[in-house]
Protein backbone atom coordinates (compact mmCIF):
# COMPACT_ATOMS: atom_id res chain seq x y z
CA UNK A 1 0.00 0.00 0.00
CA UNK A 2 1.11 3.43 -0.78
CA UNK A 3 2.16 5.66 2.08
CA UNK A 4 -0.83 8.95 2.37
CA UNK A 5 0.41 11.95 1.04
CA UNK A 6 -0.46 14.67 3.10
CA UNK A 7 -1.22 17.74 1.35
CA UNK A 8 -0.69 19.81 4.83
CA UNK A 9 2.57 19.86 7.46
CA UNK A 10 2.03 19.03 10.96
CA UNK A 11 3.01 22.70 11.44
CA UNK A 12 0.29 23.92 9.28
CA UNK A 13 -2.23 21.50 10.35
CA UNK A 14 -1.52 22.61 14.38
CA UNK A 15 -1.72 26.29 12.83
CA UNK A 16 -5.25 25.21 11.24
CA UNK A 17 -6.22 23.96 14.79
CA UNK A 18 -5.21 26.51 16.74
CA UNK A 19 -7.06 29.29 14.12
CA UNK A 20 -10.22 27.35 14.54
CA UNK A 21 -10.10 27.36 18.22
CA UNK A 22 -9.84 31.06 18.53
CA UNK A 23 -13.07 31.10 15.83
CA UNK A 24 -14.86 29.08 18.05
CA UNK A 25 -13.76 30.91 21.81
CA UNK A 26 -13.86 34.50 19.93
CA UNK A 27 -16.90 34.21 17.26
CA UNK A 28 -19.03 31.41 19.39
CA UNK A 29 -21.72 29.38 16.99
CA UNK A 30 -25.25 30.34 16.44
CA UNK A 31 -27.17 27.51 18.80
CA UNK A 32 -31.00 27.10 18.05
CA UNK A 33 -31.63 24.91 21.07
CA UNK A 34 -31.93 25.78 23.99
CA UNK A 35 -31.30 22.42 26.09
CA UNK A 36 -28.01 22.31 24.22
CA UNK A 37 -27.07 25.92 25.44
CA UNK A 38 -27.69 24.57 28.79
CA UNK A 39 -25.85 21.79 28.92
CA UNK A 40 -22.95 23.82 26.82
CA UNK A 41 -22.60 25.82 29.69
CA UNK A 42 -22.77 23.77 31.86
CA UNK A 43 -19.88 22.48 31.00
CA UNK A 44 -17.43 25.76 30.69
CA UNK A 45 -19.25 27.50 27.64
CA UNK A 46 -20.08 30.85 27.23
CA UNK A 47 -23.76 31.79 26.43
CA UNK A 48 -25.48 34.33 25.58
CA UNK A 49 -29.82 33.65 25.36
CA UNK A 50 -30.97 36.65 23.86
CA UNK A 51 -28.46 36.23 20.46
CA UNK A 52 -28.44 31.89 20.67
CA UNK A 53 -24.86 31.71 20.76
CA UNK A 54 -22.48 29.53 22.18
CA UNK A 55 -18.79 30.49 22.62
CA UNK A 56 -16.48 27.51 22.97
CA UNK A 57 -13.64 27.64 25.24
CA UNK A 58 -10.20 25.68 24.05
CA UNK A 59 -9.84 23.90 27.09
CA UNK A 60 -13.31 22.47 26.50
CA UNK A 61 -13.48 21.60 23.09
CA UNK A 62 -10.40 19.81 23.53
CA UNK A 63 -12.24 17.26 26.13
CA UNK A 64 -15.08 16.56 24.28
CA UNK A 65 -12.56 16.09 21.35
CA UNK A 66 -10.88 13.30 24.00
CA UNK A 67 -14.44 12.10 23.86
CA UNK A 68 -15.07 11.35 19.97
CA UNK A 69 -14.10 7.52 19.28
CA UNK A 70 -11.13 7.09 17.16
CA UNK A 71 -12.99 3.77 16.03
CA UNK A 72 -16.66 3.06 15.78
CA UNK A 73 -18.36 -0.10 13.71
CA UNK A 74 -21.05 1.08 11.03
CA UNK A 75 -22.43 -2.65 11.09
CA UNK A 76 -24.52 -4.33 8.37
CA UNK A 77 -27.25 -7.62 8.63
CA UNK A 78 -24.78 -9.44 7.21
CA UNK A 79 -21.98 -9.29 9.40
CA UNK A 80 -19.92 -9.84 6.11
CA UNK A 81 -20.37 -6.33 5.12
CA UNK A 82 -19.54 -4.54 8.83
CA UNK A 83 -17.51 -1.56 8.13
CA UNK A 84 -14.88 -0.61 11.01
CA UNK A 85 -14.37 3.50 10.32
CA UNK A 86 -11.24 4.33 11.80
CA UNK A 87 -7.53 5.83 10.24
CA UNK A 88 -6.32 3.08 7.22
CA UNK A 89 -9.68 1.68 6.48
CA UNK A 90 -11.50 2.79 2.89
CA UNK A 91 -15.02 2.46 2.22
CA UNK A 92 -17.13 3.67 -0.62
CA UNK A 93 -20.81 4.99 -0.26
CA UNK A 94 -23.57 5.53 -3.03
CA UNK A 95 -24.89 9.37 -2.98
CA UNK A 96 -27.79 10.16 -1.14
CA UNK A 97 -31.13 12.45 -2.06
CA UNK A 98 -30.79 12.61 -5.97
CA UNK A 99 -34.09 13.38 -8.00
CA UNK A 100 -33.50 12.38 -11.58
CA UNK A 101 -32.59 9.80 -13.14
CA UNK A 102 -29.90 10.35 -16.08
CA UNK A 103 -28.84 7.89 -18.92
CA UNK A 104 -25.34 8.79 -19.79
CA UNK A 105 -25.92 7.29 -23.40
CA UNK A 106 -28.07 10.03 -24.69
CA UNK A 107 -28.10 12.64 -22.10
CA UNK A 108 -31.98 12.30 -21.19
CA UNK A 109 -33.21 12.61 -17.53
CA UNK A 110 -36.88 11.85 -15.95
CA UNK A 111 -37.79 11.84 -12.30
CA UNK A 112 -36.72 8.81 -9.87
CA UNK A 113 -39.35 6.48 -9.35
CA UNK A 114 -38.96 3.72 -6.28
CA UNK A 115 -38.70 1.06 -8.80
CA UNK A 116 -35.56 2.80 -9.85
CA UNK A 117 -34.45 3.08 -6.02
CA UNK A 118 -34.98 -0.31 -5.23
CA UNK A 119 -33.01 -1.28 -8.61
CA UNK A 120 -30.12 0.98 -7.25
CA UNK A 121 -30.05 -0.84 -4.15
CA UNK A 122 -30.07 -3.95 -5.52
CA UNK A 123 -27.22 -2.86 -7.42
CA UNK A 124 -24.61 -1.57 -4.73
CA UNK A 125 -25.70 -5.16 -3.11
CA UNK A 126 -23.95 -6.83 -6.05
CA UNK A 127 -21.01 -4.50 -6.55
CA UNK A 128 -17.98 -5.37 -4.52
CA UNK A 129 -16.27 -1.68 -4.23
CA UNK A 130 -19.29 0.05 -3.09
CA UNK A 131 -19.66 -0.82 0.31
CA UNK A 132 -23.39 0.79 1.47
CA UNK A 133 -26.31 2.39 -0.05
CA UNK A 134 -27.51 5.42 0.66
CA UNK A 135 -31.79 6.69 0.56
CA UNK A 136 -32.58 8.84 -2.93
CA UNK A 137 -35.55 10.48 -3.67
CA UNK A 138 -38.53 9.42 -5.55
CA UNK A 139 -40.66 11.36 -7.12
CA UNK A 140 -43.55 9.09 -7.80
CA UNK A 141 -44.97 8.41 -3.77
CA UNK A 142 -46.22 10.30 -1.72
CA UNK A 143 -44.27 13.50 -0.86
CA UNK A 144 -45.25 14.02 2.39
CA UNK A 145 -43.53 10.83 3.18
CA UNK A 146 -40.93 9.90 0.99
CA UNK A 147 -37.99 9.82 3.15
CA UNK A 148 -39.55 7.33 5.72
CA UNK A 149 -41.02 5.15 3.11
CA UNK A 150 -37.21 5.42 0.69
CA UNK A 151 -35.53 4.09 4.30
CA UNK A 152 -38.27 1.10 4.79
CA UNK A 153 -37.39 0.31 1.00
CA UNK A 154 -33.71 0.01 2.00
CA UNK A 155 -34.18 -1.95 5.01
CA UNK A 156 -36.40 -4.20 2.58
CA UNK A 157 -33.76 -4.89 0.14
CA UNK A 158 -30.02 -4.57 1.41
CA UNK A 159 -27.88 -5.97 3.96
CA UNK A 160 -25.33 -3.57 3.60
CA UNK A 161 -24.92 -0.57 6.15
CA UNK A 162 -26.85 2.35 4.49
CA UNK A 163 -26.99 6.27 5.01
CA UNK A 164 -30.33 7.64 5.62
CA UNK A 165 -31.63 10.80 4.80
CA UNK A 166 -34.59 12.55 6.61
CA UNK A 167 -36.38 15.54 6.17
CA UNK A 168 -36.67 16.17 10.13
CA UNK A 169 -36.29 15.16 13.59
CA UNK A 170 -40.09 14.12 14.05
CA UNK A 171 -39.73 11.98 10.56
CA UNK A 172 -36.02 10.70 11.71
CA UNK A 173 -38.41 8.68 14.67
CA UNK A 174 -40.11 6.59 12.31
CA UNK A 175 -36.95 5.82 10.03
CA UNK A 176 -34.47 4.43 13.54
CA UNK A 177 -37.97 3.11 14.46
CA UNK A 178 -37.96 0.74 11.82
CA UNK A 179 -34.36 -0.01 11.67
CA UNK A 180 -34.61 -0.79 15.34
CA UNK A 181 -37.41 -3.36 14.35
CA UNK A 182 -35.56 -4.92 11.60
CA UNK A 183 -32.83 -5.97 14.14
CA UNK A 184 -34.67 -7.02 16.70
CA UNK A 185 -35.18 -3.89 19.22
CA UNK A 186 -33.55 -0.72 20.18
CA UNK A 187 -30.77 -2.10 22.14
CA UNK A 188 -29.84 -4.16 19.55
CA UNK A 189 -29.54 -1.28 16.82
CA UNK A 190 -27.51 0.37 19.68
CA UNK A 191 -24.88 -2.74 19.93
CA UNK A 192 -24.84 -3.08 15.83
CA UNK A 193 -26.08 0.03 14.25
CA UNK A 194 -26.90 -1.04 10.72
CA UNK A 195 -27.50 2.80 9.33
CA UNK A 196 -26.05 5.96 9.76
CA UNK A 197 -27.57 9.59 9.85
CA UNK A 198 -26.53 13.18 9.53
CA UNK A 199 -27.16 16.47 11.62
CA UNK A 200 -26.21 19.63 9.74
CA UNK A 201 -24.26 23.05 10.58
CA UNK A 202 -25.59 25.91 8.17
CA UNK A 203 -22.17 27.47 7.20
CA UNK A 204 -21.35 29.52 8.55
CA UNK A 205 -21.18 27.98 12.48
CA UNK A 206 -24.86 27.76 12.89
CA UNK A 207 -26.58 24.77 14.04
CA UNK A 208 -30.43 24.48 13.92
CA UNK A 209 -32.89 23.22 16.62
CA UNK A 210 -33.99 20.41 14.65
CA UNK A 211 -30.76 19.46 13.32
CA UNK A 212 -29.83 19.29 16.99
CA UNK A 213 -33.13 17.31 18.04
CA UNK A 214 -31.73 14.63 14.63
CA UNK A 215 -28.42 14.22 16.70
CA UNK A 216 -29.95 13.85 19.94
CA UNK A 217 -32.44 10.65 18.45
CA UNK A 218 -29.53 9.19 16.92
CA UNK A 219 -27.61 9.07 20.07
CA UNK A 220 -30.36 7.52 21.82
CA UNK A 221 -30.58 5.00 19.25
CA UNK A 222 -26.89 4.59 18.86
CA UNK A 223 -26.33 5.29 15.45
CA UNK A 224 -23.65 7.56 13.92
CA UNK A 225 -23.68 10.73 12.24
CA UNK A 226 -22.13 12.41 9.89
CA UNK A 227 -22.04 16.48 9.86
CA UNK A 228 -21.67 17.78 6.25
CA UNK A 229 -18.85 20.68 6.36
CA UNK A 230 -20.76 22.61 3.55
CA UNK A 231 -18.12 25.90 3.21
CA UNK A 232 -19.00 27.47 -0.15
CA UNK A 233 -15.56 29.73 -0.84
CA UNK A 234 -16.33 33.37 -1.50
CA UNK A 235 -20.04 32.58 -0.11
CA UNK A 236 -20.78 31.39 2.76
CA UNK A 237 -16.91 30.97 3.97
CA UNK A 238 -13.70 32.90 3.63
CA UNK A 239 -12.63 33.29 -0.55
CA UNK A 240 -8.73 32.13 0.62
CA UNK A 241 -8.38 28.11 0.67
CA UNK A 242 -6.50 28.42 4.01
CA UNK A 243 -9.84 30.50 5.60
CA UNK A 244 -11.93 27.93 3.95
CA UNK A 245 -9.69 25.47 5.97
CA UNK A 246 -10.21 27.00 9.12
CA UNK A 247 -13.97 27.93 9.08
CA UNK A 248 -14.60 24.12 8.25
CA UNK A 249 -12.76 22.60 10.90
CA UNK A 250 -14.12 25.25 13.23
CA UNK A 251 -17.22 24.15 12.45
CA UNK A 252 -16.13 20.25 12.87
CA UNK A 253 -14.70 21.14 15.56
CA UNK A 254 -17.71 22.90 16.98
CA UNK A 255 -20.33 19.88 16.08
CA UNK A 256 -17.96 17.36 17.41
CA UNK A 257 -17.78 19.70 20.82
CA UNK A 258 -22.41 19.48 20.89
CA UNK A 259 -22.56 16.11 19.54
CA UNK A 260 -19.99 14.55 22.83
CA UNK A 261 -21.36 16.84 25.04
CA UNK A 262 -24.96 15.69 24.10
CA UNK A 263 -24.22 12.02 23.44
CA UNK A 264 -21.30 11.02 24.28
CA UNK A 265 -19.37 8.49 22.49
CA UNK A 266 -21.26 8.61 19.57
CA UNK A 267 -19.29 8.24 16.07
CA UNK A 268 -17.90 11.22 13.87
CA UNK A 269 -16.53 12.03 10.82
CA UNK A 270 -14.47 14.97 9.62
CA UNK A 271 -16.82 15.29 6.42
CA UNK A 272 -15.98 17.94 3.49
CA UNK A 273 -18.73 18.88 0.55
CA UNK A 274 -17.28 21.73 -0.31
CA UNK A 275 -17.50 24.33 -3.71
CA UNK A 276 -16.42 27.79 -4.28
CA UNK A 277 -18.13 30.93 -5.95
CA UNK A 278 -17.17 31.44 -9.41
CA UNK A 279 -17.20 35.21 -9.21
CA UNK A 280 -17.48 35.64 -12.77
CA UNK A 281 -20.71 33.63 -13.13
CA UNK A 282 -21.88 33.48 -9.65
CA UNK A 283 -22.61 30.00 -10.07
CA UNK A 284 -21.50 27.33 -7.29
CA UNK A 285 -19.01 24.90 -8.59
CA UNK A 286 -18.37 21.52 -6.69
CA UNK A 287 -15.11 20.46 -8.83
CA UNK A 288 -11.80 21.91 -8.98
CA UNK A 289 -8.01 21.66 -8.04
CA UNK A 290 -8.33 24.06 -5.32
CA UNK A 291 -11.29 22.30 -4.11
CA UNK A 292 -8.99 18.49 -4.05
CA UNK A 293 -6.64 20.95 -2.13
CA UNK A 294 -9.44 21.75 0.37
CA UNK A 295 -10.84 18.14 0.48
CA UNK A 296 -6.71 16.21 0.95
CA UNK A 297 -6.43 19.26 4.03
CA UNK A 298 -10.04 17.84 5.71
CA UNK A 299 -8.22 14.48 5.35
CA UNK A 300 -5.40 15.46 6.77
CA UNK A 301 -7.26 17.38 9.76
CA UNK A 302 -8.81 14.20 10.41
CA UNK A 303 -5.70 12.00 10.93
CA UNK A 304 -4.61 15.16 13.26
CA UNK A 305 -6.94 14.22 15.09
CA UNK A 306 -7.03 10.80 14.79
CA UNK A 307 -10.56 10.57 13.32
CA UNK A 308 -12.02 9.08 10.07
CA UNK A 309 -12.54 11.22 7.76
CA UNK A 310 -15.53 10.84 4.75
CA UNK A 311 -15.38 13.50 1.34
CA UNK A 312 -18.15 13.45 -1.50
CA UNK A 313 -15.17 12.48 -3.68
CA UNK A 314 -17.57 10.92 -6.21
CA UNK A 315 -20.39 13.37 -6.39
CA UNK A 316 -19.45 14.76 -10.08
CA UNK A 317 -20.30 18.17 -10.33
CA UNK A 318 -21.11 17.43 -14.35
CA UNK A 319 -23.74 15.56 -16.88
CA UNK A 320 -21.34 15.31 -19.58
CA UNK A 321 -19.70 11.70 -19.58
CA UNK A 322 -16.38 12.21 -21.00
CA UNK A 323 -15.87 15.13 -18.17
CA UNK A 324 -17.47 12.60 -15.69
CA UNK A 325 -15.29 10.21 -16.38
CA UNK A 326 -12.03 12.07 -15.56
CA UNK A 327 -13.55 13.63 -12.29
CA UNK A 328 -14.26 10.25 -11.19
CA UNK A 329 -10.68 8.92 -12.32
CA UNK A 330 -8.58 12.05 -10.43
CA UNK A 331 -11.16 12.36 -7.45
CA UNK A 332 -11.39 8.52 -6.60
CA UNK A 333 -7.36 8.28 -7.07
CA UNK A 334 -7.13 11.42 -4.74
CA UNK A 335 -9.91 9.80 -1.63
CA UNK A 336 -7.05 7.14 -2.05
CA UNK A 337 -3.74 8.76 -1.42
CA UNK A 338 -5.23 11.32 0.94
CA UNK A 339 -5.82 8.45 2.68
CA UNK A 340 -10.20 8.98 3.55
CA UNK A 341 -11.73 6.83 5.18
CA UNK A 342 -15.38 7.04 3.55
CA UNK A 343 -15.65 8.09 -0.13
CA UNK A 344 -19.11 9.13 -0.47
CA UNK A 345 -21.67 9.88 -4.06
CA UNK A 346 -21.11 6.98 -6.10
CA UNK A 347 -23.73 6.61 -8.66
CA UNK A 348 -24.82 10.47 -8.35
CA UNK A 349 -23.81 13.35 -11.01
CA UNK A 350 -24.29 16.86 -11.14
CA UNK A 351 -24.11 17.54 -7.35
CA UNK A 352 -26.17 15.31 -6.57
CA UNK A 353 -29.14 16.43 -8.89
CA UNK A 354 -28.96 12.88 -11.14
CA UNK A 355 -28.34 9.36 -10.23
CA UNK A 356 -27.15 6.84 -12.97
CA UNK A 357 -27.11 3.16 -13.24
CA UNK A 358 -24.07 3.21 -15.52
CA UNK A 359 -22.28 5.35 -13.24
CA UNK A 360 -22.62 3.65 -10.24
CA UNK A 361 -21.08 0.99 -12.17
CA UNK A 362 -18.07 2.69 -13.81
CA UNK A 363 -17.57 3.86 -10.49
CA UNK A 364 -16.71 0.27 -9.08
CA UNK A 365 -14.86 -0.60 -11.88
CA UNK A 366 -12.35 2.11 -11.41
CA UNK A 367 -12.29 1.18 -8.31
CA UNK A 368 -10.60 -1.98 -8.34
CA UNK A 369 -8.51 -0.49 -10.95
CA UNK A 370 -7.28 1.86 -8.52
CA UNK A 371 -7.32 -0.62 -5.56
CA UNK A 372 -4.90 -2.51 -7.70
CA UNK A 373 -2.83 0.13 -8.19
CA UNK A 374 -2.40 1.19 -4.45
CA UNK A 375 -2.12 -2.43 -3.06
CA UNK A 376 1.81 -1.76 -4.70
CA UNK A 377 3.42 -4.62 -5.15
CA UNK A 378 5.25 -7.56 -3.00
CA UNK A 379 8.81 -7.74 -2.50
CA UNK A 380 10.70 -10.71 -1.58
CA UNK A 381 13.61 -13.34 -2.47
CA UNK A 382 10.88 -15.21 -4.26
CA UNK A 383 9.31 -12.13 -6.33
CA UNK A 384 12.33 -10.56 -7.19
CA UNK A 385 12.75 -13.40 -8.82
CA UNK A 386 16.83 -13.14 -9.24
CA UNK A 387 17.24 -17.59 -9.94
CA UNK A 388 14.62 -17.16 -12.49
CA UNK A 389 15.86 -14.40 -14.25
CA UNK A 390 19.48 -16.43 -13.81
CA UNK A 391 17.62 -19.94 -15.38
CA UNK A 392 15.25 -17.92 -18.23
CA UNK A 393 17.37 -15.08 -19.33
CA UNK A 394 19.38 -17.17 -22.19
CA UNK A 395 15.66 -19.10 -23.19
CA UNK A 396 14.44 -15.49 -24.04
CA UNK A 397 10.64 -16.46 -22.33
CA UNK A 398 8.97 -17.40 -19.04
CA UNK A 399 5.70 -18.61 -20.28
CA UNK A 400 7.44 -22.18 -18.74
CA UNK A 401 9.48 -20.15 -15.91
CA UNK A 402 7.91 -22.45 -13.23
CA UNK A 403 7.92 -18.52 -11.03
CA UNK A 404 5.05 -18.15 -13.89
CA UNK A 405 3.04 -20.87 -12.97
CA UNK A 406 3.37 -20.02 -8.96
CA UNK A 407 2.32 -16.37 -9.59
CA UNK A 408 0.01 -16.82 -12.07
CA UNK A 409 -3.37 -16.78 -9.79
CA UNK A 410 -1.41 -15.27 -6.88
CA UNK A 411 -0.32 -12.55 -8.26
CA UNK A 412 -3.48 -12.03 -10.98
CA UNK A 413 -3.70 -9.25 -12.79
CA UNK A 414 -6.39 -6.43 -12.84
CA UNK A 415 -9.52 -7.43 -15.43
CA UNK A 416 -12.02 -4.51 -16.40
CA UNK A 417 -15.50 -5.47 -16.41
CA UNK A 418 -16.39 -2.20 -18.38
CA UNK A 419 -13.47 -1.37 -20.45
CA UNK A 420 -11.91 -3.26 -23.34
CA UNK A 421 -9.29 -2.27 -26.00
CA UNK A 422 -9.61 -3.36 -29.31
CA UNK A 423 -8.03 -1.70 -32.22
CA UNK A 424 -9.51 0.74 -33.91
CA UNK A 425 -10.35 -0.92 -37.01
CA UNK A 426 -12.25 -3.33 -34.61
CA UNK A 427 -13.99 -0.99 -32.44
CA UNK A 428 -14.97 0.59 -35.67
CA UNK A 429 -17.08 -1.73 -36.99
CA UNK A 430 -18.41 -2.75 -33.22
CA UNK A 431 -18.56 1.22 -31.33
CA UNK A 432 -19.98 0.03 -28.32
CA UNK A 433 -18.64 2.53 -25.66
CA UNK A 434 -17.51 1.71 -21.67
CA UNK A 435 -21.15 3.13 -20.92
CA UNK A 436 -22.64 0.48 -23.07
CA UNK A 437 -20.94 -1.85 -21.27
CA UNK A 438 -22.05 -0.79 -17.77
CA UNK A 439 -25.62 -0.52 -18.66
CA UNK A 440 -24.99 -4.50 -20.17
CA UNK A 441 -23.68 -5.04 -16.96
CA UNK A 442 -26.38 -3.53 -14.70
CA UNK A 443 -29.06 -5.05 -16.80
CA UNK A 444 -27.38 -7.80 -15.91
CA UNK A 445 -27.08 -7.83 -12.53
CA UNK A 446 -30.94 -6.85 -12.18
CA UNK A 447 -31.66 -9.81 -13.76
CA UNK A 448 -29.27 -12.34 -12.12
CA UNK A 449 -29.94 -11.29 -8.71
CA UNK A 450 -32.54 -11.73 -6.46
CA UNK A 451 -33.97 -9.91 -4.24
CA UNK A 452 -31.14 -9.71 -1.44
CA UNK A 453 -33.39 -10.25 1.97
CA UNK A 454 -36.23 -10.59 2.81
CA UNK A 455 -37.79 -9.89 6.11
CA UNK A 456 -39.88 -12.02 8.64
CA UNK A 457 -43.21 -11.29 7.93
CA UNK A 458 -43.90 -10.21 11.56
CA UNK A 459 -41.02 -7.65 11.10
CA UNK A 460 -42.59 -6.48 7.67
CA UNK A 461 -46.12 -5.95 9.71
CA UNK A 462 -44.45 -4.09 12.01
CA UNK A 463 -42.87 -1.46 9.25
CA UNK A 464 -46.48 -1.28 7.60
CA UNK A 465 -47.44 -0.31 10.52
CA UNK A 466 -45.28 1.96 11.18
CA UNK A 467 -45.76 3.10 7.71
CA UNK A 468 -49.28 3.51 8.07
CA UNK A 469 -48.49 6.14 11.19
CA UNK A 470 -46.27 8.33 9.66
CA UNK A 471 -48.90 8.61 6.67
CA UNK A 472 -51.71 9.29 9.06
CA UNK A 473 -49.01 12.37 10.63
CA UNK A 474 -47.78 13.65 8.06
CA UNK A 475 -50.28 13.89 5.58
Amino acid sequence: MFPIYNVLTDDEARRIHEAALRVLAEAGVGLDHPQAREVLSGLGARVSDDKKRVFLPPELVEKMLARAPREFLCAARDPRHDMVMKLGRSYVRQGGGPIFKYDLRDGSSRPLTMADAVESVRLVNALPQINAPSTISPQDIEAATYDIATVKMVLENTQKHFWALTVGADHLKYELEMAAATVGGKDKLRERPILSGVFCVIAPLRFPADEIDRLILCGEYGVNVMTPLTVLMGGSAPYTMAGAMTQMTAEFLAAVTIAQALCPGIGQWYYTLLQYLDMRTGRSISHGPELMALCAGGARMSAYYGLPSLANTLLSGDCQPHQIMFHYGVNILQGLLNGITFQAGAGSLESGNLYSHQALVIIDDILAYLKTFMNGMEISTDTLAVDDITAMAEKGEYLSSKLTMKYLRKEKRFESSVMNYPLLANWSREPETVIDRAEAKAQKILADSPQESVLPAETMRELDRLMAAARKQFA
